[in-house]
C-alpha cells in the first residue's frame, strides 16, 4: 500500500470541542480527543451509544446523534483544540475526509480523519509549533 500522507502522524491525544456549523442544536460542541494529529489534519476516534436504535455521539442532557454530524452535507465543522504545554485552544475550520463506525464487542465507535481547512494566523503558528516541537 502507498502512503499518501503528507506530514507524519504524532500519537497524541488532545481534548477538544467539535461545532457543527449551521446546526444550532449543537451550538455548545461535542467533546471529543484525538487520537493522532499532523500539521494538516488529524483523527478522532470517540465511543458511539445505542440507546432507542439511536446512536449517540455523546449522552446525557445535550445527547448529540450520530447521523446529525454524518448528515451534515460537507458543511464545515469548527474545532477549538487544547493545546500543550499552556492548554490555550486553538480554533480551527475543518472538513470530514472519512469516517468508520466500527465495534469492540458490546460497544461502538466512531473514528474520522479531518482535513484542517482554515486557521487564524496566531492559531496556525501555534498549531505547527506544537507540531514541530513534539515530533
Amino acid at each position: 500500500m502507498v502512503e499518501r500522507r503528507k506530514y507524519k502522524r504524532l500519537e497524541v491525544p488532545l481534548p477538544l470541542r467539535m461545532k457543527l456549523l449551521g446546526m444550532a442544536e449543537y451550538g455548545r460542541g461535542i467533546k471529543m480527543i484525538t487520537r493522532n494529529v499532523s500539521l494538516d489534519g488529524l483523527l478522532i476516534e470517540t465511543q458511539i451509544f445505542l440507546e432507542n436504535d439511536i446512536l449517540l455521539i455523546q449522552k446525557g442532557e445535550e445527547s448529540v446523534k450520530l447521523d446529525s454530524f454524518l448528515v451534515s452535507n460537507g458543511n464545515p465543522i469548527e474545532l477549538d483544540i487544547k493545546v500543550p504545554p499552556d492548554g490555550k485552544m486553538v480554533r480551527a475550520t475543518v472538513r470530514v475526509k472519512w469516517y468508520y463506525l466500527g465495534s469492540r464487542g458490546e460497544s461502538y465507535y466512531f473514528r474520522t480523519g479531518i482535513s484542517l481547512e482554515k486557521m487564524g494566523v496566531e492559531d496556525e503558528k501555534r498549531w505547527a509549533n506544537f507540531i514541530r516541537t513534539t515530533a
